[in-house]
């Protein structure tokens, strides 16, 4: 039995070593392993192999403003001595909005870390920070380089919000829209807000709209900011003015329409001379021409006839209004053609006729009662007559049941598809003063004659022309081409760059609700039994569905509108009270939208707005080359150190690299498996890390060396090498707890006050330290014990590079 026990820990510690030295092995080694056994791996971080990393800050104002409603209501209600029952109800709002406050970060971090897992990337890094009064979220997604992409997913805003109809500007919302624009600049000028801060907080509120940098000329300033170009730079000014804003009339036609309003802008910019891109083409041939020495022409519903060079009149035709084409006209000279509307040419003619109706006939007069037989034979009459030389013009005015036979029987010019088509057959298939057969229409048989054959019309164009002179007319015309499609086209004017926000006097047709996206609980695609087109479900918890009902009950025959993201999804008219907590949103085009709103419900709801403060990209080769140079410079560290330490100490210095290399792999296993085994996160190793890993295998062999130097002591004085042993670890270890206690106390102290680059050299540095104490001093300490009965260790030179000469008597 005492036999079996003494093989316990040596088996014990050998299958631990076994399965560390498995874990540390390359992924690629262990393609054939289970995959549990495959699973543990490196993660790093943006510095070592790229991505993205994304600064975002959380907005609070809609809580802080909810609750402040709140807090208004509920003493309002005291003082009225309204019943209890309403009171609770609204301090069982208030309650839940302040629990929401408190945990609003952690709620926010577990809806980020979905939409990360949603594109794939596992080892994202989501680290809460505050910055003043301000509650930030870091977000590292590693391998992510496509940063618009990254922000599109993981900083939209999915709020879920029910609006009620208000389209009607009382005294009373005028008032409102005061107050909240003059609280908003107190916010600036007392509270220390920016207008960035701001105007994020208040950018998705309906009739709020917030532009954060903007560049203005003079003409194109909103009405009510004439006198910003005088305002400092930084200054915030409040300016009574109005937007235009395009709309769609019932027929879908967009037009213009004038939006009064209150300004909150600040000069980031001032009045400076900038470049305008010149975005019409007229305008930049006036210019072009000026600045170079052209020939600018407008050419005003211009024929396209043998008056224009037919190489212009071709490409003309060719082209599509607000096409820019270079074309040559010439061997030394070019044009530049701006189309801006073309009218084709059509295949016209003009012709005379004949009408004998009869009654029964489409559109006959009541004096017309011959019938069709009669008719026939009328017309066939009148053919004869024409051919034998009759006048055209007299038989019209004679016969003709047209009114335009007292004209000669003329009908002008026409084209093709004005006619009836037995009628326009029989007219365009006439030569020049061709006659034809009496041709039947609705009308009754008409007897044709060409008084102009068929012909193609001149195509009709307004286009404006820039005209290039010279051998390399051409080669010019196309350069300016080029400039002008790439707005490389600009003209010097004063311009000025503002950050605003403002506020509608116009209802947007929507009011706030206390119905909300915090009610929330599922969303599921169903299929309407009606139009079998896809719908969203959503459910609400117990409150949401008590509001949900009331709304409902108040707005019977009204619309409620439900917002996501800012964005009108539908707007149903409610029909009559709904109870149950269920609600529909419609409007979805295809089943992929609807699935794809669903899912932004279901994994990205968030209590509170999120606004992207700042972003950084890592490009992978270059955290490919950081990666690759920290490695190489651990390994080199490595080596020098064990060669260091076989040179010096000899058998000692061997022992010690025995260690060092448990260090390593007890090292790397601890960095590939879950932290500290209890939970699913990993250590993500950046370049700061590995900084601190390397520090850390410097200091991995101080604990051997103060021992080493202790027992080298130990032996000059004769002792034997059991005792020296002994004597050297227990000198050495007062010297080793107090250097590794401060170390831990320092890095305790950068993991506590610093950034998270200093927290990652912290972490890797102290786990270092500690692991190092295990390998130095417990694993050391067992191998020596273990090999101090060998032959070879009886030689101090060979055990500890002690030579002969500083060696006394052996004693105890």
């Amino acid at each position: 039995m005492e036999s079996n026990r003494r093989f316990i820990w040596p088996v014990t510690v050998g299958l631990i070593g076994v399965c560390l030295l498995f874990i540390t092995l390359p992924d690629s080694w262990k393609t054939w392993a289970p995959g549990l056994l495959r699973a543990p791996s490196f993660h790093f971080g943006l510095d070592l192999v790229g991505g993205t990393q994304l600064d975002f800050r959380i907005s609070e104002q809609e809580m802080n403003d909810q609750i402040e409603r709140l807090t208004t209501e509920i003493q309002q209600l005291k003082d009225a001595g309204a019943g209890s029952e309403k009171i609770y109800i609204l301090e069982q709002q208030l309650q839940s909005t302040k629990q929401q406050q408190t945990s609003v970060v952690e709620s926010i971090r577990t809806v980020l870390e979905r939409r990360i897992n949603a594109l794939g990337v596992s080892e994202a890094v989501i680290t809460p920070s505050y910055m003043g009064d301000e509650r930030h979220l870091l977000v590292e997604c590693p391998g992510v380089v496509d940063t618009q992409a990254c922000i599109e997913t993981v900083g939209k805003t999915i709020q879920l919000e029910f609006k009620e109809e208000f389209t009607e500007a009382t005294a009373e919302f005028e008032k409102g829209v005061r107050e909240r624009a003059d609280a908003s600049l107190r916010r600036i000028t007392v509270s220390g807000s920016t207008l960035a801060v701001v105007g994020q907080d208040l950018g998705s509120t309906l009739g709020i709209a917030y532009s954060d940098q903007q560049w203005f000329f003079e003409k194109d300033l909103p009405q009510g900011l004439a006198d910003i170009w005088s305002v400092p730079r930084g200054k915030v000014v409040k300016r009574e003015g109005s937007i235009i804003v395009p709309q769609q009339d019932e027929q879908g036609q967009v037009t213009e329409k004038t939006v009064p309003g209150i300004f909150l802008a600040e000069v980031l910019q001032p009045r400076t001379q900038t470049g305008r891109v010149i975005q019409e083409a007229p305008t930049a041939f006036a210019l072009l021409a000026k600045e170079r020495g052209l020939t600018y022409t407008p050419h005003l519903e211009t024929p396209l006839d043998a008056k224009v060079e037919p190489s212009l009149a071709g490409a003309l035709q060719a082209m599509q209004p607000g096409d820019l084409r270079t074309v040559s006209v010439d061997e030394t000279s070019a044009a530049l053609l701006f189309l801006r509307a073309l009218i084709p040419g059509q295949e016209q003619m003009e012709a005379s006729h004949i009408l004998i109706s009869y009654k029964g006939a489409a559109a006959v007069g009541e004096t017309v009662t011959r019938t069709k037989e009669e008719a026939l034979q009328l017309a066939q009459d009148i053919k004869k007559q024409l051919d034998d030389g009759a006048d055209f013009a007299t038989l019209a005015t004679q016969y003709s049941d047209d009114n335009g036979g007292k004209d000669g029987g003329s009908l002008g010019t026409f084209v093709r598809g004005a006619m009836v088509a037995p009628f326009e057959q029989a007219a365009f298939a006439l030569p020049q003063a061709g006659i034809s057969d009496p041709t039947e229409t609705q009308f009754g048989y008409h007897v044709i004659r060409a008084d102009r054959a068929a012909a193609l019309s001149f195509s009709v164009a307004s286009f404006d022309e820039l005209r290039f002179s010279g051998l390399d007319a051409k080669t010019k015309a196309d350069v300016a081409q080029a400039e002008l499609q790439a707005g490389k086209v600009t003209q010097m004017e004063d311009a000025i760059a503002l950050r605003t926000i403002f506020f509608s006097l116009l209802p947007t047709g929507w009011k706030d609700t206390t119905l909300t996206g915090k009610h929330f609980r599922s969303a599921v695609v169903t299929l309407d039994p009606t139009t079998n087109l896809p719908i969203v479900q959503i459910a609400f918890d117990d409150e949401g569905a008590t509001l949900f009902q009331e709304l409902t009950k108040n707005n019977v025959g009204k619309r409620i509108a439900i917002f996501v993201g800012g964005e009108l999804i539908s707007a149903p008219t409610v029909q009559q009270e709904i109870a149950g907590g269920t609600a529909i949103i419609t409007g979805s085009g295809n089943f992929e939208e609807a699935s794809q709103l669903a899912q932004d419900l279901n994994t990205g709801a968030i209590p509170a707005p999120i606004y992207l403060a700042g972003q950084h990209t890592i490009e992978a080769t270059l955290g490919g080359e950081a990666l690759a140079a920290s490695l190489k410079a651990a390994l080199i560290g490595i080596v020098l150190l064990m060669l260091y330490m076989i040179l010096i100490y000899r058998f000692l210095g061997v022992l010690a690299d025995v260690a060092l290399l448990g260090y390593a792999l007890l090292f790397v296993a601890i960095l590939k498996l879950p932290l500290f085994f209890f939970s699913s996160q990993y250590i993500v190793l950046t370049l700061a890390g590995m900084a601190g890993i390397i520090l850390s295998i410097g200091m991995a062999v101080d604990a051997n060396v103060l021992i080493f130097e202790r027992i080298k002591e130990e032996l000059k004085k004769g002792k034997l090498v059991t005792t020296a042993v002994e004597i050297g670890f227990k000198r050495a270890w007062p010297s080793i707890r107090d250097g590794n206690a401060s170390t831990l106390l320092t890095c305790a102290i950068l993991f506590m006050i610093g950034t998270s680059v200093v927290r990652g050299f912290s972490i890797t540095l102290g786990m270092g330290v500690l692991m190092s104490m295990f390998t130095a001093i417990t694993v050391t300490r067992w191998l020596i014990r273990k090999t101090s009965h060998l032959a070879f260790a009886k030689n101090s030179r060979l055990l500890a590079g002690i030579r002969t000469s500083q060696q006394a008597t052996p004693s105890l």
